[in-house]
């Protein structure tokens, strides 16, 4: 648990080389020196495996987020376009200039004015 603990100070603390650090430290205060003595470099291995993990999952996890925003920013904008293809029918646009200005397909604004059982003209 101090070693742990010494861990999260040098992390904490910004040090350079936080795992290193904290092997050394945690040797001169007598915490399991004789294991890190034998065993510091395959120590400082298998944290530093850890801590890559950690890090890896955190930015998959960001990474993951901002899709999941970007994708939904993009349903958003085609859901306003429809809406304004809607509003711009509903001012008796025809039906090339509402696809025009709002950039969706032709055949999508035909589709809006079959669903809606209107006769937009």
């Amino acid at each position: 648990m101090q070693f742990l603990k010494l861990i999260d100070k040098a992390k904490a603390d910004g040090q350079a080389q936080p795992l290193t650090r904290a092997i050394r430290e945690a040797v001169r205060h007598n915490i399991l020196r004789d294991y890190l003595e034998r065993k510091g470099g395959e120590t400082l291995s298998i944290l530093t495996a850890e801590y890559d993990y950690a890090t890896d999952i955190a930015v998959k996890q960001e990474e993951a987020y901002a899709i999941g925003l970007e994708r939904g920013l993009e349903r958003g904008a085609y859901e306003n376009k429809l809406e304004t293809a809607k509003n711009l029918l509903s001012m008796n646009f025809t039906p090339t200039q509402v696809a025009q200005g709002t950039n969706l397909p032709l055949d999508v604004v035909q589709d809006l004015i079959e669903a809606s059982g209107t006769s937009f003209h």
